[in-house]
């Protein structure tokens, strides 16, 4: 019998798997940084292509070298049940643990709708938020409703992604406004301290990097809590589902391993945490212009506010200048300065206005730069 004819036999069986994912599946774009991932996706196209032994063989060695991924114990346990004509312990095992499944099932859906994100809208994403950069040598931007972290490295003076991500965000979504409200929030912030394995709970995996949420327009505006972090995943599970925190950004411990210990994440890193990051659709020309116009406007308008002020002197090519999410035609400015010999940060938020001038200065801060503070308070139970 001829492998092709093999999977043809196979063909319904591999029709029920991908039901029992019921997840709208389409064909991968891009490889991903993780060996797993890689396994996972491959598994899902062949599960696409209905070519079952292919999809098991995949998903097989993926639940084999991680013992702990739920998701690929799961996958592997449907694979067998129906390879021994049992597809029915299929259906009884997802009414004894409807909730445990539903997320799985979440999980996957996630991961593999995120492959619609290809490196070819790179260039579009940045362009969402990043109006000029600075020389920090990273940016993070998460797109929490597909779930992915993207880091971009600077090269040549700008921006290139160089890994991303599947991430865990809040149970009740982003929008964070209070203390204990499970969500995530949405704006720009920057990394403040690494915190390592034996700084933390088991909960927290590997390691944390901790963000300055809240930050001062969060304050400006009354939104509470705090411990917001980008951290690792317990020992015991290889990732969480994707609304499983209580606010922070999970990642699993081989991708915080990466960020800790193959880029070296320095502290003031930019981090957009955004609703969702997109290849917009192609404006007008009299919108193109019109958009054009705004973001020239903006610079030139916090370009010649900094040569006017008398307060510190600034480094333009260390300014860098990002779009805020969920705010409209506002933007984040921050760049460092030196007051009687120390390093300070300066943050800035720039909005629209009806006055002739266009852009306003509508709040400043200046602090001590995160990298010089010897202590940072956190609150494990805070969120």
């Amino acid at each position: 019998m001829t492998n092709r004819l093999r999977i043809s036999l196979s063909a319904p069986r591999a029709r029920l798997i991908a039901c029992c994912l019921s997840g709208a599946l389409f064909l991968p774009s891009i490889a991903m940084a993780e060996s797993a991932e890689t396994q996972l996706l491959s598994g899902f196209k062949s599960i696409h292509d209905y070519s079952f032994n292919q999809a098991m063989q995949h998903i097989e060695t993926l639940a084999n070298e991680n013992p702990k991924y739920q998701l690929a114990q799961l996958m592997k346990a449907d694979f067998l049940a129906i390879k021994a004509g049992k597809s029915r312990w299929i259906q009884e095992y997802r009414k004894a643990y409807p909730k445990k499944v539903h997320s799985l099932l979440e999980e996957a859906k996630v991961r593999w709708q995120a492959t619609g994100l290809t490196h070819q809208t790179e260039s579009e994403i940045l362009g969402q938020f990043v109006l000029k950069s600075s020389t920090q040598p990273y940016l993070i931007i998460v797109n929490s409703e597909a779930h992915r972290l993207f880091l971009y490295q600077q090269t040549a003076g700008a921006y290139h992604e160089v890994a991303n991500y599947y991430v865990s965000i809040g149970r009740k979504g982003t929008g964070k406004q209070t203390k204990g409200d499970l969500k995530t929030p949405i704006g720009v912030y920057q990394i403040v301290k690494q915190l390592s394995d034996r700084q933390l709970p088991e909960l927290y995996g590997v390691a944390a990097l901790t963000l300055n949420y809240p930050n001062q327009w969060d304050k400006q505006l009354g939104r509470t809590g705090s411990g917001i972090w980008l951290h690792g995943t317990p020992r015991s599970t290889y990732s969480r589902p994707p609304m499983a925190s209580k606010g922070c950004v999970v990642l699993n411990n081989p991708a915080m391993a990466d960020l800790i210990d193959r880029y070296r994440l320095p502290p003031e890193t930019p981090v957009i945490i955004a609703t969702k990051a997109e290849v917009l659709p192609v404006p007008s020309d009299a919108a193109e212009i019109l958009q054009s116009n705004d973001k020239q406007q903006v610079l030139s308008r916090i370009n010649e506010w900094l040569r006017e002020q008398q307060e510190y002197e600034v480094d333009w090519s260390k300014v860098g200048v990002f779009h805020y999410p969920g705010e409209k035609d506002m933007y984040y400015v921050t760049f460092p300065t030196h007051v009687k010999g120390r390093e300070q940060m300066v943050e800035q938020f720039w909005k629209k206005t009806a006055s002739q001038n266009g852009w306003q200065l509508v709040l400043k801060v200046q602090q001590t730069s995160p990298s010089q503070k010897t202590q940072v308070a956190y609150n494990i139970a805070s969120r």
